[in-house]
């Protein structure tokens, strides 16, 4: 009787043991795959924010063009020149 006690006794340390690497290694694949995902994520976060930046800089630039052309119009005492009248009444 005491053999059947120790062969089972084996049998669950070794199950134990198995199990316990299985958990580990699969823990493991697990957070692997999530740091690869994190990395993308961040890459894409990073180059949409280059993208705005580029996008937000060349709205500027074109306000601040925009905005020159607009003062180098002289305006005339008599009335003001037709395209300058047509762009206020865009607004």
């Amino acid at each position: 009787m005491l053999r059947w006690v120790e062969v089972i006794i084996a049998a669950l340390m070794v199950g134990f043991f198995l199990g316990y690497i299985e958990g580990k290694s699969s823990t493991k694949n697990t957070i692997i795959t999530a740091q690869k995902n994190q990395m993308a994520a961040a890459d894409l976060a990073s180059t949409k924010e280059a993208e705005r930046l580029v996008a937000e800089a060349m709205n500027a630039d074109l306000a601040q063009k925009l905005e020159d052309a607009a003062n180098a119009q002289v305006p005339i005492a008599q009335c003001l020149p037709a395209d300058r009248v047509m762009r206020l009444n865009q607004r």
